[in-house]
């Protein structure tokens, strides 16, 4: 009768000319007979969005537990004492196991016996990459995995000095004019000497963290030149040679080769020689020839009138040059080139030239570097020595048995790159899901597979917040098809609102049948004859005090015990229900009674 009188009073505001609705409300939940709810919610993605979970699910069950009581006081802000929210939501369990890379560091090759940052070439890695990870990886658990990652020298390494050969920032002064007349102290023409000749700018190209960056000038080459100039340096005669320039082409055409290394004396000529061309839709792919004006071109496009930098590298001893096109000075090398070529192996490298030819692109170069090491192009710091030597980059995954790392078991298989090639792909990432490919491939390899075989499969992901790394799911082989582990699964949690807030709770509402009234009439029968009798008879339980088939709540403790028996015989210790019942108190209507499990028999809640 109480909420009539609420439901009155708020209509009766609209008689007067207050608003006294906020402090009515605010009283609903604390009045002697509030509003009771039950209800099951599952949440939204806005709700997810209100809660700051971006992925759309929970860590663990104790931040639903934490976060949830918040959310429901907004969401039920006028529900009072004894009411409940069963809420769904989704909770990431993690995966099926644990995968991640480990990239071998300098004190794991010194285990090893090598001094560089690789395994010696005559070394067996598999000889040390258990123990690496046994000494270095802290708790594993039995079924982890790592994938180790290392490099392996093809040969001999030597230990070099960081050195700037040349180091040019067309510092000519404030006049324009032709690059062999303002900086002949440092250029000179070798072909087409004063025809279209390659000019000098007073404007100069930058680019963050390039330390030859937006210093005096800069130079100029025009598609109808054909003037070609050179710079030298004191010869470099082992190890790799670096050349980088900051490049901004305003056209391209057909192609040719635009920037190079060389040698005094022409013994072996002109090497890494670095060209650009049209892709066809008037953007520039860059290319390099090792010691050949065919140049092997990249595939990537990149804009006109935009500002890269172009670095090549000439190795003296294999003859390998490769090339790198970057937007962003960048302090390591980078594992793969824009383009590679090889070439003529033995040049003494003494100069650097820029060529003007037909095919030719017309634009700005700027910041001119040479240097033995990628860290010297990219710094003007004293540089430690650096030990310099091919090597190949190479992956192995590794199982945890309980005792030793060692090579996974036959319940492992980890995606190759001709597996990624057979599915069309480079790499699985956030936008190419392992789910979508991964179930057809297994069963195009795994033909016989039976009921229940399962496979833990290891692969590459791209993700744009974290990098590449390793991960991997589990495989199970269910009604015909491959079926991948989830790591998110949809669950729930009670909740209830007890001593003015909401409250991680665990009751189950039940609600009497038939058939749970005739269990009670059975077992308590002769406990309590007349109560049971007129139970069986009305199929409710009399409630009115004083009468010889009265239920006491004492009694009605036991007959839910009876039920609770039949119905939850394995419910866990402080489970609670609240058990729905028929009775009779002059009328026929339902009551309520709040019951918990303590020492293996049900009790009133207190």
């Amino acid at each position: 009768m109480k909420r009539i009188f609420y439901c009155l009073a708020i209509l009766g505001i609209t008689f007067v000319g207050c608003n006294p609705m906020e402090d009515i409300y605010d009283g609903l939940d604390t009045t002697a007979d509030p509003i009771v709810g039950s209800e099951s919610y599952t949440l939204t993605s806005d709700d997810y969005t209100e809660l700051d979970l971006g992925f759309g699910s929970f860590s663990s069950e104790e931040d639903a537990r934490t976060m949830l009581p918040a959310f429901l006081s907004d969401r039920y802000p006028f529900w009072g004492e004894g009411s409940s929210v069963l809420v769904g939501f989704d909770l990431y369990v993690g995966n099926a196991f644990d995968l991640r890379d480990y990239n071998l560091v300098q004190d794991d090759y010194t285990f090893s016996g090598s001094d560089g940052l690789g395994f010696n070439s005559d070394d067996d890695p598999l000889e040390y990459l258990a123990d690496i990870l046994t000494t270095n990886i802290e708790s594993p658990s039995i079924g982890d995995y790592r994938r180790a990652r290392y490099f392996q020298f093809t040969g001999d390494f030597v230990v070099v000095t960081p050195t700037v050969s040349l180091d040019d920032n067309f510092d000519y002064g404030a006049t324009a004019g032709d690059l062999t007349a303002v900086g002949s102290a440092n250029w000179e023409a070798h072909s087409g000497v004063g025809s279209g000749p390659i000019g000098y700018a007073t404007s100069s190209l930058s680019m963050t963290d390039y330390p030859s960056t937006d210093i005096g000038g800069s130079i100029t080459i025009d598609a109808d030149g054909s003037e070609d100039i050179s710079s030298y340096f004191s010869g470099i005669a082992s190890g790799n040679v670096y050349a980088s320039a900051l490049v901004n082409l305003s056209t391209v055409s057909t192609g040719t080769y635009i920037f190079h290394l060389r040698d005094t004396d022409f013994a072996v000529g002109y090497v890494a020689r670095v060209g650009a061309m049209d892709d066809g839709s008037g953007n520039i792919l860059f290319g390099i020839g090792a010691s050949s004006s065919t140049l092997t071109y990249g595939t990537t496009s990149f804009d006109l009138n935009t500002t890269y930098l172009l670095v090549s590298s000439y190795n003296i001893e294999t003859g390998v040059s490769n090339l790198y096109i970057l937007d962003a000075a960048e302090a390591t090398e980078p594992t793969t080139p824009e383009a590679t070529s090889t070439g003529d192996t033995g040049a003494v490298v003494t100069g650097v030239s820029i060529r003007q030819g037909g095919g030719g692109p017309t634009g700005v170069f700027d910041g001119i570097r040479v240097a033995n090491t990628w860290s010297a192009i990219m710094s003007n710091d004293v540089l430690d020595d650096e030990i310099v030597g091919d090597k190949t980059a190479y992956e192995m995954y590794f199982e945890y048995t309980g005792t030793e790392w060692a090579l996974p078991s036959d319940s492992f298989y980890a995606i190759t790159d001709e597996d990624y090639e057979s599915m069309g792909i480079e790499s699985f990432g956030s936008s190419i899901s392992p789910d979508d490919y991964l179930a057809t491939f297994l069963s195009l390899k795994y033909p016989y597979a039976q009921e229940d075989d399962m496979i833990n499969v290891g692969y590459n992901y791209e993700s744009s917040s974290s990098g590449t790394g390793a991960r991997g799911s589990l495989y199970t082989f269910l009604d015909g098809e491959w079926t991948a582990y989830q790591s998110t699964i949809s669950t729930t949690l009670q909740f209830g609102y007890v001593n003015g807030v909401w409250e991680p709770d665990n009751t189950i509402r039940y609600t009497l049948t038939s058939d749970d009234y005739a269990a009670i009439v059975s077992d308590l029968a002769t406990v309590y004859p007349a109560a049971t009798a007129s139970t069986d008879n009305y199929g409710n339980m009399d409630r009115r005090a004083g009468n010889a088939a009265e239920w006491t709540d004492p009694m009605i403790l036991d007959a839910i015990n009876v039920v609770l028996g039949n119905v939850a015989p394995s419910a866990d210790e402080e489970q609670k229900y609240v058990i729905t019942l028929e009775v009779y108190n002059g009328s026929n209507t339902t009551e309520d009674f709040a019951v918990i499990k303590i020492g293996g028999v049900w009790v009133y809640q207190s």
